[in-house]
């Protein structure tokens, strides 16, 4: 039963990773490359201020949100006076960027050894022992962001997002200052990405450098691609069936060691098909997200 109270928590938690990252990648329309690095920022440093700083959950968990959403601000910089491919490049030179000092930054992260022992929630005076009693918790936090974030996606400063993806001159035209819209949507995605990132570090306890690197990336990207770029409720479904599918590997008799390069190879695979194939995904909306 614990195993799978594991993945329905890991499907939530990912709802929330996936849909963070389409939000930049879908509905601002740009290569965006770098989210591991902001949903790690996040999980350090929850993982950081509850096992070295005595603090409780929500607060950890908050400012794990706070500090990914000013790294995020920090990534916005560079990256909204950039196009095309430029974009991604920035983009996956602060993963790379991000990844090298959670490895490098020993006496902080623990470099490669990495953060064992996350304690485990204490909600009003009672802890989580379970993945069953976690649950509700990653339930409750993860529909709240959901709903703040469909709020924010069906509101006029999203419409004033999808004109600046669509044609940014004629924004401009209209008077609208792209460049503060994008900061703040760059700082919005990033702080719920970096509560996703907390609440993952909270589920799987332990994190090291190798849990926000390209294969991450190469995982999340799936979802949005599967869903659908630009679409909510794609990148619910994404997260869903990029999390299921590869759980069927475990019952299969594979040789100890090659149960993760196959997952890594079903991802691409399915990337590159959908790319093909259907490069809407299951629920998007456009196919030329690349295109500017």
């Amino acid at each position: 039963m614990e195993y799978y109270f594991r993945i329905l928590n890991l499907i939530i938690i990912y709802c929330s990773l996936a849909l963070t990252m389409n939000m930049l990648l879908g509905y601002l329309g740009i290569l965006y490359l770098g989210h591991p690095a902001i949903f790690g920022i996040g999980a350090y440093t929850y993982a950081i201020l509850m096992l070295d700083h005595g603090f409780t959950f929500f607060p950890a968990l908050l400012l794990g949100g706070v500090a990914a959403a000013i790294a995020g601000a920090l990534l916005s910089l560079p990256s909204i006076r950039l196009k095309s491919h430029y974009i991604g490049m920035t983009t996956f030179a602060f993963l790379i960027i991000t990844n090298n000092l959670f490895l490098n930054l020993r006496g902080i992260t623990r470099g490669g050894l990495g953060m064992p022992g996350i304690p485990r929630p204490t909600i009003f005076g009672e802890t989580l022992l379970t993945q069953a009693s976690f649950f509700p918790v990653v339930l409750i936090i993860t529909v709240v962001s959901l709903l703040i974030l469909h709020r924010i996606l069906h509101s006029p400063f999203s419409r004033v997002i999808e004109t600046i993806r669509e044609d940014e001159t004629a924004s401009k035209t209209l008077g609208k200052n792209h460049i503060k819209y994008k900061i703040q949507f760059f700082i919005i995605a990033s702080f719920f990405g970096g509560i996703g990132g907390g609440l993952l570090a909270a589920e799987i306890r332990f994190i090291n450098p190798a849990s926000f690197n390209v294969d991450q990336l190469l995982i999340v990207l799936a979802m949005v691609v599967v869903g659908g770029m630009g679409s909510y409720w794609g990148s619910i479904l994404g997260a869903i069936i990029i999390v299921l599918i590869p759980e069927m590997l475990r019952f299969m008799s594979l040789p100890i060691g090659f149960e993760g390069p196959v997952r890594l190879a079903i991802y691409g695979l399915i990337i590159i098909l959908f790319m093909i194939f259907r490069p809407n995904g299951l629920l998007g909306k456009r196919t030329n997200i690349f295109s500017k």
